[in-house]
């Protein structure tokens, strides 16, 4: 695929416009607070949900995505009834694994053109949205009748890739009812709290098309991330050896595409990022090439910045798919077995990544520029270095690690496969490790 030549057009042309504060919302700092995986189809509670439960906690996984539709949200298809009790058992499924849901009201365009079921309207997907929000909010309905304090659900979207369908300008619904019906979600969750969050559905434009438009619904939707109503934007981003390459080049990564997003539809309130779906695809490459792309772009999606460059602003980041068998998934399929877990190459890395990183905080952020990020805990420190031509400024065969904590005895150098090397500190607050790989990521741990 190409870029559009009207997107770039647009993008070099948009001015600096006035920056609004960003949501008031505290983003999770550990990696594992932002990892997790989907779905849980209509938030029901059996056999195969528990083990998906299980199965996320085993790895160190933290969040899902609980996809629902209209039969199951919706007390017999009617607008007018909305049924949030609906999720009361994969809620206290959840909690109970230590696994915290976000929410997706899932509708097709072909319901309302095949005649089942019109989408909804401003006042009727903010009675949703609020019915939902209170009782699920943390301290909310739910939470009172469990005695479970201090936790619920705090993020509402609506409709998963509305720009592969009928929504996209020129669609045969096209975008503006679609934007009615999300002013009116984020208007109900944040008529019961203003901390909670709404937003679309993950978008695949960016992505597949190199659309930063999303198919021109992002500039109709624009207005409603401006002032509020909608605080975050999900993107799928599925890296492609073909199709959407990272190697010698930036231009498919996460954090481009929220940048070029934002730039071409007009956004200029510093809104949040989380992506419901992403991963290497296993095609026309090996699985360990797969899984040395698919460490990139975990980083890349865990460590999306906003306007400033520094500040940290995902919510979440869900590989797709963590439950899938990768015998009958090759593509995106993650799972070898569910109990004991086995994972594929790719799965091992997610796993080893939040293995590490498990009671570490983001301290430094730098995807744009070094191609770095660093987290810290007590006597440990990390450092990742994304070394791929267009993702650092200092691509090479060396990296130099400054401010080692005092204590430290070894750094641990760590690629896609695991650990590779071990090397003395000598009590050293700087230490540089040659002879390293290129057009990969790296991540050196002190101990």
């Amino acid at each position: 695929m190409k870029h559009s030549t009207v997107a770039l057009l647009t993008l070099l042309a948009i001015t600096t416009m006035p920056i609004l504060a960003a949501p008031r919302v505290n983003v999770p700092q550990n990696p594992s607070a932002l990892v997790g995986g989907g779905n849980f189809d209509n938030g029901e509670v059996n056999a195969a949900a528990e083990t998906k439960l299980k199965f996320l906690a085993a790895i160190g996984g933290t969040r899902c995505r609980v996809n629902l539709y209209p039969g199951r949200y919706l007390t017999n298809n009617d607008w007018a009834r909305p049924n949030p009790t609906c999720l009361d058992a994969i809620v206290a499924a959840a909690h109970a694994r230590g696994i915290t849901p976000m929410i997706l009201f899932e509708y097709y365009a072909d319901y309302e053109l095949k005649g089942e079921l019109k989408l909804g309207t401003t006042e009727q997907w903010r009675s949703l949205g609020a019915a939902f929000a209170e009782r699920f909010r943390p301290n909310g309905t739910w939470g009172r009748e469990h005695g479970v304090r201090d936790w619920g659900i705090t993020e509402y979207s609506a409709v998963n890739e509305p720009d592969g369908g009928e929504f996209r300008a020129g669609g045969k619904i096209g975008p503006a009812r679609y934007v009615a019906a999300l002013r009116g979600l984020g208007q109900g969750v944040h008529s019961v709290d203003r901390s909670l969050l709404a937003m679309p559905g993950g978008f695949l434009g960016a992505n597949a098309f190199s659309d930063w438009t999303l198919r021109g619904i992002g500039p109709a939707l624009a207005p409603l991330w401006n002032n509020g109503t909608l605080d975050a934007l999900d993107l799928h981003t599925y890296y492609d050896v073909q199709y959407a390459p990272m190697e010698k080049s930036y231009d498919h990564s996460a954090q481009h595409n929220f940048d070029a997003v934002k730039k071409v539809c007009g956004i200029t309130r510093d809104i949040l990022f989380c992506s419901t779906e992403f991963n290497y695809k296993k095609r026309l490459v090996t699985e360990e090439q797969a899984a040395k792309g698919f460490l990139t772009g975990i980083w890349d999606n865990l460590g999306v910045v906003g306007i400033d460059g520094k500040s940290g602003v995902t919510l979440f980041a869900f590989p797709w798919n963590l439950f899938n068998d990768s015998a009958s998934d090759e593509n995106y399929g993650l799972r070898v077995a569910f109990d004991p877990p086995q994972m594929t190459k790719r799965g091992d890395t997610l796993r080893m990544v939040l293995a590490l990183t498990r009671g570490m905080r983001f301290e430094r952020r730098d995807p744009r520029g070094a191609g770095e990020f660093v987290l810290s805990s007590a006597g440990r420190r990390l450092w990742v270095w994304q070394n791929r031509a267009g993702w650092t400024n200092h691509p090479g065969t060396a990296f130099t690690l400054t401010g080692i904590p005092r204590g430290a005895t070894r750094v641990e150098v760590y690629g896609w496969d695991g650990l590779r090397r071990t090397l003395p500190t000598a009590g050293q607050s700087t230490l540089t490790v040659s002879g390293l790989p290129g057009d990969e990521t790296t991540l050196f741990l002190t101990r």
